[in-house]
């Protein structure tokens, strides 16, 4: 008789036992195959979430060294200026070149202009004149909004963390010319869509202390409506929040109009015009994994002064929408390995009372002259096939179980409806900056792959055949003769 034969015949009589390693192998199988199949979801969604946020790093002037910071005396005012390394075109170009660096953005890059529009009403509305804030100057400060300043819409900070999204048109492009996306709120205060125009205007008052505080530096700037932006947060307010500081004053304008307003300005300037250069940059890179060997490249070169500059990784957003999706990746592992573990030490513990029970057997195959690794052989057959039907169960009721694990992990790792997504904050008191601080909405589309699968199939196939070896060693330890007269 076959030892194939013989392993059929042995697993159909000892169907109790037969019918327990089943079921144990399937279990098994089930959740080892459910904890890959989440933790690879959850992968998935990491990657997603790289690319969306574009990690990178920062470059920024450093203004909290008083070495970078010069105090003048300009237009009968004192101010601070920083003095420090600049951050031009040319360095920006040079950080471009660097291997790994994909793109970049300008988040803090914006100049204050005037406009007729109808703004929501800040602390200016209700600012009344006195000793040291003139009339005229109230007026101006009313009208006054951000104009930031847009090189690829889509990379913009706000919009790649989801702070803001296009709700109408389309966002801002590379060779955008005097065009603009403003938000609803503004759009639907003054009556206006996609394809309008508004005008804006640089005002002497906002920049120098005169007494022509309404005079227009240059010639007001027409710009074309391509967006409106939708705001998803709330951004909370008090009695002396200007209209500036509300986002949804605010518009965001093309690097030409950007650089045509700076133009304007430092040719009306009256004294020294000081050009800070940018304040700060944001590059990405296109492996979150090479951005410390890129500002370490980049640190390295003698023709990108960086000794002065702020330099650190940007990857704030990304870990806040992260976090959730790393949790449940780092619990599927750990299930994976509880998983694992079981399977191989439960599989071995009952492979090697099996032997023992069976050594009665052994000794009579061995009695009538049949090789020792025949027997094991056979072993490992009986094993392997209990295995292979178990697998097939398990592949089978993995798909339903998968999907009810991962709604499950979805409802327990969503973000806390108290907590905020953004926190908006304002910078100096007057720019509206917005973070993210928690996740969105967890989504895990998990599902069973082929990949993994096959991954469950050599693992369970390679622990059986281990178990089943392990456990033999007595077997080929112990001579036939002291196997026989120990029976």
């Amino acid at each position: 008789m076959s030892i194939w034969k013989r392993a059929v015949l042995y697993l159909t009589r000892k169907k109790g036992r037969t019918i327990l390693l089943f079921l144990y192998m399937a279990v098994m199988a089930v959740f080892i195959l459910t904890a890959f199949s989440l933790k690879n979801a959850a992968e998935k969604e990491l990657v997603k979430l790289r690319e969306t946020f574009g990690t990178g790093f920062v470059l920024k002037i450093d203004t909290e060294n008083p070495a970078n910071v010069t105090v003048v005396e300009e237009n009968g005012t004192i101010d601070s200026m920083y003095t420090g390394t600049k951050i031009t075109d040319e360095m920006i170009q040079k950080i471009l070149e660097l291997d790994g660096v994909i793109n970049y953005t300008l988040p803090r890059e914006f100049n204050i202009v005037w406009t007729d529009l109808k703004l929501r009403p800040g602390g200016w509305a209700k600012a009344e004149p006195d000793d040291v804030i003139t009339e005229e100057y109230i007026k101006i400060a009313q009208q006054e909004i951000l104009a930031y300043s847009c090189t690829d819409g889509k990379l913009g900070k706000n919009f790649s963390t989801g702070a803001l999204e296009i709700s109408e048109g389309r966002n801002l492009q590379i060779g955008d010319r005097f065009q603009t996306v403003i938000s609803e709120e503004l759009a639907e205060r003054n009556g206006l869509s996609v394809g309008d125009a508004i005008t804006v205007e640089i005002k002497e008052g906002t920049y120098l202390p005169t007494k022509e505080y309404q005079k227009t530096w240059g010639n007001p700037i027409q710009l074309e409506i391509v967006g409106l932006f939708h705001m998803n947060f709330t951004q909370q307010y008090a009695d002396w929040t200007s209209e500036s500081a509300y986002m949804e004053n605010n518009i965001y304008v093309d690097q030409e109009t950007h650089k045509l307003i700076d133009q304007i300005i430092e040719d009306n300037w009256v004294g020294e015009f000081y050009d800070v250069g940018y304040p700060e940059v944001i590059f990405f890179v296109d492996d979150p994994k090479k951005t410390d060997a890129i500002i370490q490249e980049m640190k390295e070169r003698e023709d990108i002064p960086t000794d002065s500059l702020t330099v650190y990784p940007d990857q704030t957003a990304y870990e806040a929408s992260a976090k959730p999706y790393s949790l449940i990746r780092m619990f599927s592992m750990m299930l994976s390995v509880i998983g694992i573990a079981g399977v191989g030490i439960i599989l071995y513990l009952l492979m090697k009372l099996t032997v023992r029970r069976r050594m009665y057997e052994v000794g009579i195959l061995l009695s009538i002259g049949m090789k020792k690794r025949t027997i094991v052989g056979q072993m490992l057959i009986e094993c392997l096939a209990v295995s292979a039907a178990a697998l097939v169960l398990a592949i089978l009721l993995s798909g339903p179980l998968v999907s009810v694990c991962s709604q499950a992990a979805e409802r327990l790792a969503e973000p806390d409806a108290k907590e905020e997504t953004y926190r908006v904050t304002l910078r100096n008191g007057m720019y509206p900056e917005m973070d993210k601080i928690s996740s969105d909405e967890v989504v895990i589309s998990g599902e069973v792959t082929p990949e993994t699968v096959m991954f469950l199939i050599v693992l369970v196939s390679g622990i059986s055949a281990a178990s089943i070896f392990l456990a033999s060693i007595s077997i080929f330890e112990t001579e036939p003769k002291k196997l026989l007269q120990s029976m």
